[in-house]
């Protein structure tokens, strides 16, 4: 299946699975309580090691096949330039786990690159500080979404977009814990790693995310489709993880506003951290993701939804803010909008009616 995109699909994949590779080995290894490897940004959430290498890998390999883009990350190499004990030690590891998971992921080589030194590693992670724009044509990166997810060995996803005159036209995530059925809370099973992909007009993929190094074209992987559902007993809604990131109580009340039975609410309620939950949506095994704002100022950032933007609407679902309103990824690096809800495209207008009625009462 030809498209124009095809090789921008194929770099994003490699890129996104060497990261993965590199963050799961990392997830596994790293105890939540343990502060080495951890800081804390100026929003007091947790940077790790993992989100500078995964974003030197990924940067470095868009520059590499696409000179002339740019790139909106998340991380800056300041840090990790000081002179001082812990940047040194930071850096080192970093280098350690980058050379380690190219090693895994060799044959990819001749289209990722390869890094070898800090500098480098430094001057591919700050290439990700363009502000965003509805001109041109950019990519958005999350290293590692959901990094409390990650510290706690839990759901995290690294996420790629490409974005072309303020909008999404390609995504990539990798979801290295994510198992292969998602039924509710406690009831997770399968395989874990999946790789979920969509390009604009072509649809939305998934694939097993360790099951081999090589590229797979979309038309040797699984199309995947959002469910259909909608009625309050059929069906299933994701939420955060973290009551920081937005309003439970304000969530529980639309859902009653939708009829959800209070007796079996809590099993249609699964909580995942990161963009994961565009994956299980667009997937089929949930039909409504709600992300409520926690305070009027509060702006979502664009590489927090940008892939996933484009994994539900090319799978058959829909995404907006509180007013139903699409996501403007060409405002820059944030959301000039409130709130984020997905749903399948047959109750979503319903969602939106729900979300009105209570934030208006």
């Amino acid at each position: 299946m030809s498209h124009p995109y095809s090789k921008e699909l194929e770099v994003a994949t490699l890129a996104v699975k060497r990261a993965s590779i590199l963050t799961k080995k990392l997830s596994d290894s790293i105890a939540a309580t343990s502060k080495s490897g951890t800081q804390i940004k100026d929003d007091k959430s947790p940077v790790t090691i993992g989100d500078y290498a995964a974003q030197a890998i990924i940067n470095h390999a868009i520059q590499l096949n696409f000179p002339s883009d740019a790139i909106v990350g998340e991380e800056e190499a300041d840090t990790l330039r000081e002179n001082t004990e812990e940047a040194t030690s930071l850096s080192s590891k970093i280098l350690e786990i980058i050379k380690d998971a190219q090693n895994s992921s060799a044959s990819s080589d001749s289209i990722l690159g390869s890094l070898s030194s800090l500098p480098e590693i430094y001057d591919s992670i700050d290439l990700g500080n363009y502000e965003g724009g509805n001109k041109g044509r950019f990519w958005a990166l999350d290293p590692i979404d959901g990094t409390k997810g990650f510290l706690r060995g839990d759901q995290f996803a690294v996420c790629l977009a490409l974005i072309e005159d303020g909008e999404v036209v390609l995504g990539v995530i990798g979801c290295p814990n994510l198992a292969e059925n998602i039924v509710s809370n406690e009831d997770q099973t399968g395989v874990k790693g999946g790789l979920f992909s969509a390009v604009k007009g072509v649809g939305s993929f998934y694939t097993p995310l360790f099951e081999t190094g090589d590229f797979i074209p979309v038309s040797g992987q699984e199309k995947i489709y959002m469910t259909q559902g909608t009625t309050p007993a059929e069906l299933k809604v994701l939420e955060g993880v973290e009551k920081g990131h937005s309003s439970h109580s304000t969530q529980s009340q639309i859902k009653a506003t939708l009829g959800f039975d209070e007796k079996t609410v809590a099993q249609q309620t699964i909580n995942l951290d990161s963009q994961v939950k565009y994956c299980v949506l667009a997937k089929g095994q949930a039909d409504i993701y709600l992300r409520l704002p926690i305070s009027d100022t509060y702006r979502e950032k664009i590489w927090d939804h940008a892939a996933g933007n484009i994994l539900l609407y090319e799978s058959g679902g829909q995404v907006g803010d509180i007013t139903g309103a699409k996501l403007d990824f060409g405002k820059g690096r944030y959301l000039q909008s409130k709130g984020v809800i997905a749903a399948n495209s047959k109750v979503f207008p319903s969602v939106i009616d729900a979300v009105g009625k209570v934030l208006n009462q």
